[in-house]
C-alpha cells in the first residue's frame, strides 16, 4: 500500500512539474518581444537614397554618376508604454555628385568636370507602435513609425547659375515606416524596415536591449 501512495505521487507530481517548466520556457521565450520600459539602441545602414537619385541641376550642368557610402543611422529607443516606444534618430550619409559643367569656347562646346561633396547630417525624433500584441509572435517585434527629422546639408559645389558655391541647407522631412525586429536572444536583434524617409527608403541593421529596473 505504502508503495502503491509513493507511485501515485510520483505520477502526479510529474505534470505538474512539467507544467512548471513549461511555463517558465514560455516566459523565457516572450522575453523576446517588445519590453515597456527598456532601451533599444540600432545601428542600420540604408538603401535606396533618395538625396542621390532625385535631384536636379540648372541649365549648364548635366548629370553624372553619383559615387560615395551608404547612409548610416543610429537610434535610441524607450519603450514608453505596452505599445508605444520613442525614438531619438540619427542619420549620416556622405557621396559626391559628380556632374559636368558645359561651356562654349572658340574651339567648340567643352565639358569640366564638377565633384561636389555632399554630407547630410540628421537627427529626428520618432514615435513607434508596436504591433506585437496583435500577432502573438514570441521572437518578432514588428512596429510602424512616424516623425519628423532636420536635416544640415552641406554641398562643396553646389550648381548655381553658370558657377559652383558652397551652400548649406537646412531641411525639415518626414519618417514614416513600417519594420520588425527578430530577436535572436533576450538582448540582441537583427531589425529591418521599409517606407518614407528622405535618406533611405530601405533599412537594414542590428539592434541591443537593456533593461531597467521598471522593465524587470
Amino acid at each position: 500500500m505504502k508503495t502503491y501512495l509513493t507511485f501515485l505521487c510520483l505520477m502526479v507530481s510529474l505534470p505538474l512539474w512539467a507544467q512548471q517548466d513549461t511555463a517558465r520556457k514560455s516566459a523565457k521565450t516572450m522575453q523576446g518581444t517588445y519590453k515597456m520600459h527598456s532601451t533599444i539602441a540600432t545601428m542600420a545602414f540604408g538603401f535606396i537614397d533618395n538625396n542621390r537619385q532625385n535631384y536636379s541641376v540648372p541649365a549648364g550642368f548635366s548629370k553624372g554618376l553619383v559615387t560615395g557610402f551608404i547612409p548610416f543611422f543610429a537610434r535610441i529607443e524607450y519603450g514608453l508604454t505596452r505599445t508605444v516606444s520613442i525614438g531619438a534618430t540619427m542619420g549620416y550619409d556622405v557621396f559626391v555628385y559628380n556632374n559636368k559643367h558645359e561651356f562654349t569656347g572658340n574651339n567648340g562646346p567643352f565639358n569640366r568636370y564638377v565633384t561636389n561633396n555632399t554630407r547630410i547630417l540628421s537627427g529626428g525624433l520618432t514615435a513607434f507602435y508596436h504591433l506585437g500584441g496583435l500577432i502573438h509572435s514570441s521572437n518578432f517585434d514588428p512596429f510602424i513609425g512616424a516623425g519628423v527629422a532636420l536635416n544640415n546639408i552641406r554641398y562643396s559645389a553646389y550648381p548655381q547659375g553658370d558657377s559652383t558655391a558652397v551652400r548649406i541647407d537646412h531641411t525639415l522631412t518626414p519618417y514614416l515606416k513600417a519594420g520588425a525586429r527578430y530577436y535572436i536572444s533576450d538582448r540582441f536583434s537583427v531589425y529591418g524596415d521599409v517606407g518614407l524617409d528622405q535618406q533611405a527608403i530601405i533599412s537594414v541593421g542590428a539592434c541591443c536591449r537593456f533593461y531597467s529596473k521598471r522593465s524587470l
